[in-house]
C-alpha cells in the first residue's frame, strides 16, 4: 500500500482504530463523526481546528504544516479576534457560583453581550442567539429546536431577549444539530444547498453546534446583513470559541445523542406568530388552574407544559402544510 501523501490520507489510516478516533475527537472537541467528513473532504476544518489537530497527532503535522503557514491570519486579525481572558474567567466564576436551575440565562447572557461588544465595531448588523434542543414530553426523540434567548446588534438597546421560535428539519439550526458540525453560508441569496428559516434582511449566517462529551445541546446561530461575513477562518474560530463557552450554561441531561435527533418540519417563523402570542395567555391559564386545584405548580413548570403543547401543534399545523413549506 502506497504512502499517505495528504494529511486526508493519513487521518483517514489513523481513525480506522475506533478508540484514536474517539481520543482526537475529544481532543478537539468535535464530534467523531467530523473526522469522518473531514478525511471525505465533506467538510473542511477551521484553522483553530487545524491548529488543535497539530498537537493532537504528531504523524500528522509534516503534511500539516505547509497548510497552516498558508491560512495563519495577519497577527493583527488575531489579536482581533481572540476572546478576552479576563472573559474565560467571568464565565467560569458564573459556572462556579450559579445554581444548577439558574446557570443558563447568566452564561447565555453573558457570552452574547461579549459577542455584540467585541464584533459591533465592525459596522455589520448581526443577529445571534442560543438555540437548543426541546426536551421532549414523552419519550427521548428530540422533534424540535427553540431558540432560547438572542440579541441584535442593530438595535439602539443591544439588550439580550428572551425568544420562543422553534425551529425543525427544514432550518439552518436544525441541519447544524442533526449533523453535529458548524456550517457557514457566504451568501443566502446565491447559495441554496441549504434552508435556513432567518429574517429576510440576513445575507449571510452560520452556525456552530454545542457539544459535550460527543452529544449535542443545541447551536449557536449568526447571521449577518452584509454578504460574505463569515468568510474569515479566524472569525469562525471566534464564534467556535463562544460556542465552546455556551456549552457551559447547559446541564449534562440538556445534552442527547446523535441518535436522539429526529427533527421534523416546523412551520415558517411568520406562521408561527399567531400561536406564539396566544401562548402566554395559556401559560397563565395553567397557573389559574392549579391555584383553582390547589396544586403546587411554578411558573416554569407551567411554561414548560405550555411550550410542549406549542410544539405539538406547530409539529400537527406543519403536517398539513407540508407541500406548501
Amino acid at each position: 500500500m502506497s504512502e499517505p501523501h495528504t494529511w486526508h490520507e493519513l487521518l483517514a489510516k489513523i481513525i480506522k482504530n475506533p478508540q484514536e478516533k474517539e481520543r482526537i475527537a475529544t481532543a478537539l472537541g468535535i464530534h467523531p463523526l467530523t473526522l469522518t467528513r473531514w478525511v471525505r473532504s465533506e467538510a473542511t476544518p477551521h484553522q483553530g481546528s487545524l491548529h488543535r489537530l497539530f498537537e493532537a497527532v504528531p504523524e500528522l503535522r509534516p503534511l500539516l504544516a505547509d497548510e497552516l503557514r498558508a491560512l495563519s491570519p495577519p497577527l493583527a486579525e488575531v489579536s482581533q479576534r481572540a476572546i478576552p481572558v479576563t472573559f474565560y474567567s467571568h464565565i467560569l466564576e458564573l459556572y462556579r457560583t450559579s445554581l444548577d436551575d439558574l446557570r443558563c440565562w447568566p452564561i447565555c447572557t453573558a457570552v452574547l453581550h461579549e459577542a455584540c461588544n467585541q464584533l459591533a465595531p465592525s459596522g455589520a448588523e448581526l443577529g445571534i442567539s442560543v438555540v437548543r434542543c426541546m426536551a421532549p414530553s414523552q419519550g427521548s426523540i428530540i422533534r424540535c429546536l427553540q431558540e432560547y434567548v438572542g440579541l441584535n446588534t442593530f438595535h439602539s438597546r443591544k439588550q439580550v431577549e428572551q425568544r420562543v421560535r422553534f425551529f425543525g428539519a427544514e432550518s439552518l439550526a436544525g441541519y447544524v444539530v442533526a449533523n453535529c458540525h458548524s456550517v457557514m453560508i457566504a451568501d443566502l441569496n446565491s447559495e441554496q444547498r441549504l434552508p435556513h428559516q432567518l429574517p429576510e434582511q440576513a445575507c449571510s449566517a452560520a452556525a456552530f453546534p454545542l457539544l459535550h462529551a460527543n452529544r449535542i445541546a443545541g447551536c449557536l446561530l449568526i447571521w449577518s446583513t452584509e454578504p460574505g461575513y463569515f468568510r474569515s477562518p479566524a472569525l469562525l474560530d471566534l464564534f467556535q470559541s463562544y460556542a465552546a463557552l455556551l456549552a457551559l450554561a447547559f446541564d449534562p441531561e440538556d445534552f442527547y445523542e446523535p441518535r436522539s435527533i429526529a427533527l421534523e418540519i416546523m412551520p415558517s417563523l411568520q406562521a408561527q406568530q399567531t400561536y406564539l402570542v396566544t401562548n402566554r395567555q395559556y401559560i397563565k391559564s395553567l397557573l389559574g388552574k392549579a391555584a383553582m386545584d390547589r396544586h403546587t405548580t411554578s411558573y416554569s413548570q407551567a411554561e414548560q407544559r405550555a411550550w410542549w403543547q406549542l410544539a405539538e401543534e406547530l409539529l400537527h399545523l406543519s403536517s398539513h402544510l407540508a407541500p406548501e413549506i
